[in-house]
């Protein structure tokens, strides 16, 4: 038999798949891929950090995508990346791009590589020119994006060339320097109203978040936009459409974008000479920040004066349909649709009911099997209502129609808040699941209980396939020679599982799934996540993952920090062992090993509110009586034996150590604090019952004092400690009383 043909295979360097603009480019390039059963892997190069800036992991997504012969060709999502870390670092990754590898360049210009740009100085002018000749605005101030990154340049040329172009002199002064944030609008704000003093009736600003970042600031200074002057933005963001006010911007198709650079990419592959540079024509969007009205009433002039030269309102109808609906709807069903809609305005006398059960039955057939984009509809009656206006001699109940259609826009809502409603539903259900997930897997402190975990946790979020391969040591982030040999590989596909450690494959084991033994990559066409793992400012590993796009593109992230610090909990584990921090006789952990290990998953409970953490202070009773009466072996055994029922009834995950002679302590988290006491009951029953078997002349037993943590912080378990120590103080005394302690 013919060995089956292989699939071809690309991969997607790109900085982060949950900011939209990116997303949508990834959701063109994954549409295409789809179409051409082609296999496609996403290798996400940076993190978002707390403070909003980026943080590259690059280095093992380039030595994966660049190493072996996994990949047929590679989109790189240049223009993004670089605006996240900067072109310099960025520029040394794309020097290391094999020069006869086929490759596409997105919003970015690489010498050498096709790429596919928007055509940013033309949408920028046409932004400009909409400022100066529809708004009639004069001083128009500038907010750049950074220095030398080519879209920022070419919006600023677009700036500059439509200024000329309606002879208004270029000036210095109205040039403001950006970063692509809010924070660079702000400033850009605070300068000109605080130190240039300038005369300004528009703010045109290099992107969507500059523009907010002036919105905003505009605001605290009793400014109204649109009013005292008028602000513009570029992206499309989906901020821009639903902030207020909503943002005048210039439209990029991102998902266009995607669908491009995807056919570019497939021709090279097949050996079709391509274009050096694809331009997708970005298209001005006015909105109110320019003071200009919602587009679906901007042109409720020209649409009357096109009406009454079309005549026909039948035709006027059938053609709003099929303009507003083609990209969604097949064409037979939108002529259906229209009929249904004209016969039910036509009909005499005019049925207010059987019209809206009608429109409800096409609002819910439409949601169920081709858009959800209510939008749509909400303009259809805008434009039906403005045509009923328009032809009102035709009609005689017209007024009526009118009201009704009025009810229609409440259907239109009421679905739409039905489906917001649904989201929001869904949302709480997928954090409450990735809430579950992160418990599981943050109690996991080594590599075999977390492979078992990662299996039964990640495939009930319906991800059928998760690799992750572990280093053999942490590697200091952005290190391009450090060692990323993966020495442990642990996850599933399907049915198969994996967990061989203590191996040695090459670094550039994902480019190369053949090496994976049990792994058929070619089963079936796959999209997939490659994130690296990291802890702080190591790397410990990486993570594939299947690209689904129903699960939210924020759950691969909350992912890969969730699985990252396991994994770090599983290593802290074998590093406490190696740096002998447990205690020789009982094999639990020392005081300093006891700590360490508490103030470690401290870190990690601040982030659930749900658990409720415990510690237990817990000292032998008579351990001095059996170490004078039978002697210091004898006490050691007491000792051992006091640990081992100690391991027994606490769970695996629970810490537990001895920090003095005969003195332990035990951390551990529960749902409740009955929860904490039918604890102490348990330990206290296992004392009771191995001494009902009499195995010794003396009794093993001990005193108790446990304190709930109020806070998951070092400083309240320390308080904690105290506390614990002072209530089996007090259990020791009331022993004394009755001739029980020693």
């Amino acid at each position: 038999m013919a060995e089956a043909k292989k699939r071809r295979h690309i991969g997607v360097l790109c900085s982060t798949i949950e900011i939209a603009t990116q997303y949508d480019v990834w959701k063109g390039i994954a549409e295409i891929a789809e179409a051409n059963d082609i296999h496609l892997t996403a290798y996400i190069g940076t993190y978002q950090t707390t403070d909003n800036n980026f943080a590259s992991h690059m280095e093992s997504c380039c030595n994966t995508m660049w190493a072996g012969d996994l990949l047929d060709g590679v989109i790189i999502l240049s223009g993004f990346i670089a605006q996240n870390i900067g072109l310099d670092e960025f520029s040394e990754y794309a020097e290391r791009i094999p020069k006869d590898a086929p490759a596409v360049s997105v919003s970015f210009e690489i010498p050498g590589i096709p790429s596919v740009l928007t055509y940013n100085k033309t949408g920028m002018y046409s932004a400009i020119d909409h400022l100066i000749k529809v708004h009639e605005k004069k001083h128009i101030a500038f907010v750049k994006g950074p220095d030398g990154h080519p879209e920022a340049e070419s919006r600023l040329l677009g700036y500059k060339e439509a200024l000329e172009a309606n002879g208004i002199p270029f000036d210095e002064n109205y040039l403001f320097d950006g970063d692509f944030g809010r924070a660079g609008g702000r400033k850009a704000v605070a300068d000109l109203y605080d130190v240039r003093k300038i005369p300004v009736d528009a703010i045109a600003c290099c992107n969507d978040q500059s523009a907010v970042g002036v919105l905003s600031i505009l605001n605290t200074r009793g400014l109204m936009v649109p009013g005292d002057l008028e602000v513009i933005g570029f992206d499309n963001d989906i901020i821009s459409s639903i902030y207020v006010p909503t943002i005048s911007t210039v439209g990029q198709d991102f998902t266009e974008l995607g669908r491009v650079s995807a056919k570019l990419l497939i021709d090279q592959i097949n050996g079709v000479e391509v274009d050096p540079i694809t331009y997708i024509v970005p298209e001005f969007i006015a909105r109110q920040s320019c003071g200009c009205m919602a587009n679906e009433y901007e042109n409720v002039k020209d649409e009357k004066e096109e009406s009454d030269e079309s005549g026909a309102f039948s035709s006027y109808i059938k053609g709003e349909f099929a303009q507003m609906l083609h990209d969604e709807v097949p064409a037979e069903q939108i002529e259906a649709w229209a009929d249904t809609i004209l016969e039910k305005l036509y009909e005499k006398p005019f049925s207010k009911t059987e019209f809206l059960n009608a429109f409800d039955k096409m609002l819910v057939a439409c949601y169920h099997s081709y858009s959800r984009d209510f939008a749509v509809w909400h303009k259809l009656l805008i434009k039906m209502a403005m045509a009923i206006e328009i032809h009102r001699s035709e009609f005689e109940y017209a007024y009526t129609m009118l009201t009704t259609l009025t009810f229609a826009t409440t259907l239109v809502y009421d679905i739409r808040h039905r489906e917001e409603r649904k989201k929001e539903y869904t949302l709480n259900d997928d954090r409450m699941r990735k809430r579950r997930i992160t418990n599981a897997l943050l109690i996991m402190f080594d590599v075999e209980t977390l492979a078992e975990e990662l299996y039964k946790s990640i495939s009930s979020i319906s991800i059928n396939t998760a690799l992750i391969g572990l280093y053999s040591e942490p590697v200091k982030r952005g290190d391009r020679y450090g060692n990323r040999t993966i020495e442990t590989l642990i996850g599933f596909d399907g049915e198969d599982r994996f967990n061989v450690q203590h191996n040695s494959w090459s670094p550039i084991l994902f480019s190369d799934f053949s090496t994976i033994d049990g792994f058929d990559f070619e089963r079936f066409r796959r999209t997939m996540i490659y994130q690296p793992l990291f802890f702080m400012e190591e790397e410990v590993g990486v993570m594939l993952l299947p690209y689904d796009s129903e699960i939210p593109a924020d759950a691969y992230e909350t992912l890969r920090l969730n699985i990252s610090t396991a994994i770090k909990g599983a290593k802290l584990v074998e590093t406490i062992h190696t740096l002998a921090i447990t205690d020789e006789l009982t094999n639990l952990l020392n005081r300093r090993g006891f700590f360490q290990f508490t103030y470690s998953r401290l870190q990690h409970l601040q982030r659930d509110p749900d658990i409720v953490p415990v510690v237990m202070f817990m000292d032998m009773d008579a351990l001095k009586q059996i170490n004078d009466n039978y002697g210091h072996s004898e006490g050691d055994t007491a000792i051992s034996v006091f640990a081992a029922i100690l391991k027994d009834t606490m769970r695996e995950e629970d810490i537990i150590g001895r920090i003095g002679g005969d003195e332990f302590a035990a951390f551990t988290n529960v749902k409740s604090k009955d929860n904490a006491r039918q604890l102490e009951r348990r330990i206290r029953k296992a004392f009771d019952e191995y001494n009902e078997r009499g195995l010794h002349p003396y009794k093993v037993n001990g005193s108790i004092g446990s304190v709930i943590l109020d806070e998951s912080t070092r400083e309240c378990f320390e308080s904690a400690m105290h506390k614990a120590d002072s209530v089996l103080y007090e259990e020791k005394m009331e022993k004394k009383k009755v001739g029980l302690s020693r």
